[in-house]
């Protein structure tokens, strides 16, 4: 119902590593090829509210704690390798249920000033932004070689352009992102970064040390911290 938190929908949204836990007293049918179509459909219920969290399938809760300690899973580094199972959209509008990922790929390029100013418009509303429970991307920037990495939790956000994560000579430029909130308008947030497109604009000529978002909290102001 309206106002009402699901808080296992919201653990799920939040997460870097999800347990799969009890998969042997998963029910079917007593063939392998049954249980295994279930685990596959339980996973992709999950995919459609986190699709950027690597799923473990354990049993009796044993997992190597390598999996879940010290993952950097807030390191920049990290989301420059993002998965691509992060764009697996399979069965993403299969549910009514209000937390779910929106997550697209498309090629070409952004204009910095314009995709700075999309994301302060995304994170600067308190009502707005406690709804984005998790986002990352990277981005192909006009006029930069380095990937344009970014990732945030409601309103705080960090992002830049990463040394050693550059376009390599050859390679498509594309930008990917991911979002994971609550009540999400899909096509309000792909259209959002389409419209910082490079389309005719002059590319931008700063350096990436000037060019950089720093990490901050923003608590209760109108506008966010950005450097």
């Amino acid at each position: 119902p309206e106002g009402v938190e699901n808080e296992a929908q919201e653990q799920l949204a939040f997460a870097d590593r999800i347990l799969l836990n009890k998969i042997d007293l998963v029910y079917g049918d007593d063939t392998i090829a049954d249980k295994e179509d279930e685990l596959q459909r339980i996973e992709a219920r999950i995919r459609a509210i986190n699709g950027a969290a690597q799923i473990v399938r354990c049993q009796q809760s044993k997992i190597e704690p390598t999996g879940v300690i010290n993952i950097g899973a807030f390191s920049l580094d990290r989301v420059v390798e993002m998965d691509p199972e992060f764009l697996n959209e399979d069965g993403e509008h299969q549910h009514d249920d209000r937390v779910t990922s929106c997550s697209t790929k498309f090629a070409g390029e952004v204009v910095f000033s314009k995709l700075e100013l999309y994301i302060r418009s995304l994170i600067s509303k308190v009502e707005s932004a406690k709804n984005l429970f998790r986002y990352k991307g990277v981005l192909a920037v006009s006029g930069m070689r380095q990937k344009f990495v970014f990732q945030g939790v409601h309103m705080t956000f960090t992002g830049d352009f990463r040394d050693g994560a550059e376009w390599g000579d050859g390679e498509e430029r594309v930008c990917k992102f991911v979002f994971i909130g609550r009540d999400l308008d899909h096509d309000a947030l792909i259209m959002g970064f389409k419209d910082c497109a490079a389309a005719g604009e002059p590319p931008c000529t700063a350096q990436a040390s000037a060019a950089e978002w720093v990490d901050g909290v923003v608590l209760g102001q109108q506008q966010p911290v950005l450097g």
